[in-house]
């Protein structure tokens, strides 16, 4: 999603820049009479879910205020209206979570404050504040789906991946054998059947987010397959993965390679080139941390795992040598008082 940077005039004659992660402007000058009406500036407003003050704020659920960014990165935390990004939803945050200790601010901070996450890399479970790892320079970026947001902590700090070569990227043949990720979300080796290409359109939905890899039968309101595409601009309708219908505007589309992958299970799927690695090429970290090897004997256990659902946030396995220090996901907390 691209962020609008909007300057607006405060109450108090001073201009302030907002940056509204895909707000419209007029929910922001809302937001501006709202902390008029409370005589107070955003910078005096408490996010109660970490331990700093100020920044991109918005009101939750129990009448307190939250930062988007920690909005975005607690696995439980809820946009009740995606379009205008409020309120949060507080309520399915477990009580585990608000009892991870910062590895940050623990030490000047005497009390527990807000709730925090846990470092993405592999079994690791130090946990921090969302802002306390940025204002720290850690790593945070939005991860691959069904993942949400990758972060990690100063241990597992890595350095900026560039991105991948011409040779590394070269055509692959039939009956080559590659790397691609499985239905289940983990990444296996797998067999090019076919190079096919697909159409895919481009569209910007109307709470300013967009996709570009929708099939020509997500459109709902016109018959895609037999018409073609619509008209730049236009208005659509998308069936969306949760089976619900979103307003949008169609912007292109695009005709995309696409290799047919054979599986050692006996599953298919289709993927870009950018999705696909080649066997003697250099993985990236994300990649090798969910690798698995099927059994030349028997699959069992292996592509068993239940898939994942769509639209879901990051659901981490846990070690059982860790259980004690992670929070369960299906406990949940009472909006705070």
């Amino acid at each position: 999603m691209v962020r609008n940077l909007n300057v607006l005039t405060n109450p108090w004659g001073k201009m302030t820049v907002f940056v509204s992660y895909g707000i419209p402007t007029s929910i922001l000058c809302c937001y501006l009479l709202l902390l008029t009406k409370h005589h107070m500036t955003n910078c005096h407003l408490d996010c109660c879910l970490c331990s700093l003050r100020g920044g991109a704020l918005q009101k939750a659920n129990n009448n307190k205020w939250v930062h988007v960014l920690c909005a975005l990165a607690v696995l439980e935390a809820r946009f009740v209206n995606i379009a205008d990004r409020r309120p949060v939803d507080l309520s399915y945050i477990p009580l585990a979570r608000f009892q991870l200790k910062c590895f940050y601010c623990k030490r000047r901070v005497k009390r527990d404050v807000g709730c925090c996450v846990q470092c993405s890399h592999g079994r690791c479970t130090t946990a921090f504040h969302p802002t306390c790892a940025q204002a720290a320079g850690q790593l945070m970026q939005p991860d691959d789906w069904p993942f949400i947001v990758h972060v990690t902590c100063y241990r597992h700090k890595s350095p900026h991946l560039p991105e991948r070569n011409a040779a590394a990227m070269r055509e692959l043949e039939v009956g080559q054998k590659v790397i691609c990720k499985h239905k289940n979300g983990r990444y296996y080796q797998c067999e090019v059947l076919e190079l096919t290409t697909a159409t895919f359109y481009e569209v910007v939905f109307d709470d300013g987010s967009y996709s570009d890899n929708l099939f020509p039968e997500d459109i709902e309101n016109r018959d895609c397959v037999a018409l073609g595409p619509p008209a730049v601009g236009e208005e659509v309708q998308v069936r969306w993965t949760d089976n619900l219908l979103y307003g949008a505007k169609f912007v292109a589309s695009h005709s995309i390679p696409m290799y047919q992958m054979e599986f050692e299970d006996g599953s298919s799927l289709s993927a870009k080139r950018e999705d696909v690695y080649s066997l003697d090429e250099e993985l990236p970290k994300r990649v090798k941390s969910r690798m698995s090897k099927a059994s030349d004997m028997r699959f069992d256990g292996i592509f068993t795992e239940k898939e994942v659902k769509q639209g879901a946030k990051r659901q981490r396995v846990i070690n059982s040598r860790y259980r004690e220090d992670y929070i369960e996901p299906l406990i949940y907390r009472a909006i705070m008082e």
